[in-house]
């Protein structure tokens, strides 16, 4: 576990949905009410997650139980339009929705914000060398729900599925930054998930323990992802 310096140890959650692991994270108190965990950034490329990301930053803004009242005035107006309803709020708290923007970025892992995203990461971190990382690759290509949707698709080819490596992603930021610890969320499904005859899991553990060597191999993504050198 990393050890705290200051008062919280950063946390990057990557491909974060609306936040379940970062949520645990951030809520986590210890015996003396300390919060010995803080999210520096969170990652997802999807809109309406992204959007309660930054909505729950921007709660975190607040010390625990002093949210403002346009917080819950913009919960109970779910009748009007969900932008004119955050505008609102954040035009009341200018600095801390700046603030809470800034640890919530819209990106896609995979594609050519990859170099975007190491140097968010890098700028969130603010030279603090101990992190956790966290993350949930997508779990599509290898969970029992979504294997049995792709065995009823005749023009699916899971070689093709560039899902079934996107968890190199999450290697590549162990290659760059290191953390002092991490966590991979696992699916059910996954154990017995197999690529060309191969168990998935079994490569993911094996790439797992030598990120650097792993995403310095050819996995066939477009020549428009960025690999830096560990």
């Amino acid at each position: 576990m990393a050890k705290l310096r200051g008062k919280s140890v950063p946390v990057i959650d990557l491909f974060a949905g609306p936040g379940g692991l970062g949520e645990g994270f951030s809520a986590f108190r210890t015996s003396d009410d300390r919060a010995p965990f803080h999210i520096a950034l969170s990652v997802e490329k999807e809109r309406y997650a992204h959007q309660t990301l930054t909505l729950r930053s921007f709660f975190r803004q607040f010390p625990p139980g002093k949210a403002p009242e346009e917080y819950y005035e913009y919960l109970r107006r779910a009748d009007e339009p969900e932008s004119a309803r955050r505008k609102r709020l954040f035009d009341a708290w200018p600095e801390e929705a700046k603030r809470a923007e800034a640890t919530a970025l819209r990106a896609e892992l995979g594609r050519k914000e990859s170099a975007t995203i190491r140097e968010q990461i890098t700028a969130a971190l603010d030279g603090q060398g101990e992190f956790i990382l966290l993350g949930g690759p997508p779990c599509q290509a290898y969970s029992v729900m979504g294997r049995s949707r792709n065995s009823g698709n005749p023009n699916y080819k899971a070689t093709e599925d560039k899902r079934q490596r996107l968890y190199v992603e999450y290697l590549q930021v162990l290659a760059d930054h290191r953390p002092a610890a991490f966590i991979m969320e696992n699916v059910k499904g996954l154990l017995s998930a197999t690529l060309e005859n191969k168990r998935i899991f079994e490569r993911i553990l094996d790439d797992l323990r030598s990120p650097c060597e792993a995403v310095l191999r050819p996995i066939g993504f477009p020549e428009e992802r960025m690999i830096y050198v560990c």
